[in-house]
């Protein structure tokens, strides 16, 4: 993932990569344990985990009602 290119990515690629990147933070994969080695001071809290969590989450929710609004579903009342 690059930040740098967030915008360059599919919504489905950022749906993905925000889902991977709460699990990995969730899971504490992330940070990676050899560099807590070197920056303890990296160590999330387990309230700054569910804040990383709850804004991925929060974000795939936008992305999935800005991709609903884009391709809405034909209806049996709209055909």
């Amino acid at each position: 993932m690059n930040l740098s290119r967030w915008n360059g990515y599919a919504p489905k690629r950022q749906q993905e990569i925000l889902s991977e990147m709460s699990s990995l933070v969730r899971n504490r994969v992330m940070p990676l344990p050899r560099y807590l080695l070197l920056h303890p001071e990296a160590r999330l809290s387990d309230a700054e985990v569910d804040y990383v969590y709850q804004w991925a989450k929060s974000e795939r929710e936008h992305l999935n009602t800005a991709a609903d609004s884009a391709n809405p579903v034909m209806t049996g009342s709209s055909r």
